[in-house]
């Protein structure tokens, strides 16, 4: 027995050491006891934490808090229930063990054993602000709980000092007036305009609450920690009510963030003032950004959704936690005009077209998010939407198949639902925000499970002149399935919708693409079967005319003039182009991005033809016929 006790007390000594030096790499309680006055210490549950504070017994206090957070009940905090760790949680967690840390899923660098929170050889401004809302650190936290393994844990907590002691808050004069989309921040800006530019307050504020909650009960997870946690929290909180932007879908991940917040940590004395806040902001800003057709003022499918899904964010945070009073029924039946909006051009598998700066994200995967947005009210879209979301199984299938909105500008062709064999979205929107681009009467074809004629999409967002120059060139109107005058950009008018007839499947839009030019575009779905598509153009300005069809990955041969075949695996598109007199017509190649910093080579079929002065309508027509064999 002596033996036993020996080894016993040993071990229980390498433990205590171990735990002591994981403290020493932290602040001892005494010098974080400033974080007890932010805490509301009359609640429930916080009594012995309290009158270790009346004591001064600061070390008991932290220890008291500690336990109190790892057995509180009656707090739902998103994320529990999703623990288990995927195979890309295992490859971001290993690495960020080495301090490569995936920021974005390409590139990935490695930020040196002694963390540079400010390392960037490629100045792309996405990549840097990125950092600052450690996404990583959720893999870490699936690992851990997935494993039970203390070393993700000891990282987490190493890291998180790390990035607080290297990355102070300094007030610093960065105009908002960029954040409403774009949060425009010149690459030359010191640390603190990446680090602490709002949107990644939010973010932090989201994501850091779900980390909470899987590292809490670790070793690693000290009562020393635990105050240097909440004393960042509430800093990043406080921050933030400061300098929330002026609106945008910046300002809706930051209100959704400062919500998940005062919920999810009720103990500080600020948390109802947070909650307030972000619901204020949601509640106004849901009719401010959309349009009463549930159009999302970016006019950018992945910003729609994405928006949507920051909502609900913070409806099921409050649902759960019993303050769904917060958001009242007008909010919450917008936001089912907005979920079936973007049903109405989604394709089957889930996607939804690259227009602007989407990627192509398979968002409904789950179909978790219809689910929940099906039960904000009862009303037709929501009874369509638990269509969508069981499958046909429960709800209202929707009684048209190609769908409209000219209030804004989106259009479907479609040939069906679940089984559709045949979508062509079409944007013919205003120029919207930042991440719009000027891409008027553009289009993206889907057929057969094939995406055939895929988007521009957006390569990069911000950065250096490099960088700049890669966004131009994809955000080109050159770059689209339009019809261009010197390959310039599209002037901004408002556009016209000349007709729009879902039951003959016949669009006609029409706008003054540049000064002195006229475009009308008429896209006709025969027998829900092939399209055709007219262009004309009209107006005494001169140049060169050039009308592209931007296809996918696949091959493209000629037939003969004017006449092609593009192949995708078992699909062919059968394409016919012709124009007026003097067109020439040629093979060209050009780019499409469906991914940050992923780009794929692809033909187009270009055709070219002068406008002199004089020349009256010019027309130029396209028929694209999809075929599986």
């Amino acid at each position: 027995m002596g033996k036993l006790k020996k080894m016993f007390f040993l071990s229980m000594l390498v433990f205590s050491l171990a735990l002591t030096f994981s403290c020493r790499e932290g602040k001892p309680a005494e010098e974080l006891k400033d974080v007890f006055s932010l805490l509301d210490l009359d609640r429930p549950g916080l009594e012995q934490v309290r009158a270790c504070c009346e004591a001064q017994q600061w070390d008991r206090a932290s220890g008291a808090l500690l336990e109190y957070y790892r057995t509180r009940e009656g707090i739902f905090i998103p994320g529990h229930d999703s623990r288990e760790a995927s195979e890309t949680d295992r490859l971001y967690a290993d690495d960020a063990l080495k301090h490569t840390f995936h920021v974005l899923e390409d590139p990935v660098w490695n930020y040196g054993e002694d963390i540079d929170w400010e390392y960037w050889p490629v100045k792309n401004i996405e990549m840097r602000v990125q950092l600052h809302r450690q996404g990583w650190w959720t893999s870490l936290g699936r690992v851990y709980c997935t494993t039970g393994r203390e070393k993700y844990a000891r990282e987490y907590v190493s890291e998180f000092r790390d990035w607080v002691k290297k990355n102070p808050y300094k007030p610093f004069g960065i105009s908002q007036d960029g954040t409403v989309s774009s949060g425009a921040i010149d690459i030359d800006s010191p640390n603190e305009c990446f680090a602490w530019r709002p949107l990644e307050v939010g973010i932090r504020l989201l994501r850091w609450v779900m980390q909470f909650d899987m590292f809490v009960n670790s070793r690693s997870f000290t009562p020393e920690f635990l105050l240097e946690f909440l004393r960042s929290y509430h800093e990043n909180a406080t921050i933030l009510m400061g300098s929330f932007s002026p609106s945008g879908n910046h300002l809706i991940h930051q209100s959704s963030g400062v919500i998940r917040a005062g919920i999810c940590f009720p103990e500080f004395k600020d948390a109802e003032s947070w909650v307030r806040a972000g619901a204020d902001n949601l509640n106004k800003e849901i009719t401010r950004q959309s349009f009463p057709d549930g159009c999302h003022f970016e006019f950018d499918p992945g910003y729609h959704i994405g928006v949507v899904q920051s909502y609900d964010d913070a409806i099921q945070v409050a649902s759960r936690n019993g303050r769904l009073d917060i958001f009242p029924p007008e909010c919450l039946e917008q936001l089912v005009r907005m979920t079936q909006y973007y049903l109405d051009y989604c394709y089957p598998d889930g996607t939804h077209p690259c227009f602007s700066d989407s990627r192509r994200h398979d968002d409904l995967a789950d179909r978790e998010l219809l689910m929940d947005v099906s039960s904000f009210c009862d009303s037709r879209e929501a009874r369509q939407i638990l269509w969508f979301a069981t499958g046909g199984e429960e709800g209202e299938e929707p009684a048209y198949k190609s769908s409209g909105h000219p209030d804004t500008g989106f259009y479907t062709f479609r040939d069906g639902w679940f089984d559709a064999n045949i979508i062509m979205p079409v944007k013919a929107t205003e120029r919207g925000k930042w991440h719009a681009q000027p891409d008027f009467g553009t289009f993206e074809l889907w057929a057969y499970g094939k995406m055939l004629m895929p988007d521009a999409g957006a390569y990069v967002y911000s950065g250096d002149e490099e960088i700049e120059k890669e966004r131009a060139y994809f955000k080109a109107t050159a770059r689209h399935n339009a019809l261009t005058l010197d390959d310039r950009d599209y002037d901004d008018p408002k556009p016209k919708v000349i007709e729009w007839n879902p039951d003959a499947n016949r669009l006609i839009v029409e706008h003054q693409a540049y000064e002195g030019l006229t475009r009308r575009r008429t896209i006709e779905f025969v027998d829900e079967k092939y399209f055709i598509i007219t262009d004309e153009v009209r107006g005494p300005a001169t140049g060169r005319l050039t009308l592209r069809n931007c296809l996918g990955s696949g091959t493209l041969t000629e037939e003969s003039p004017g006449e092609y075949i593009y192949k995708d695996g078992d699909v062919d598109l059968r394409v016919s182009v012709s124009g007026p007199a003097g067109s020439v017509l040629s093979i060209d190649r050009d780019w499409y991005s469906e991914a940050f910093h992923e780009k794929t080579e692809r033909p187009v079929i270009r055709l070219d033809v002068p406008r002199a002065p004089g020349a009256g309508v010019q027309r130029f027509f396209t028929r694209l016929y999809p075929v599986k064999h």
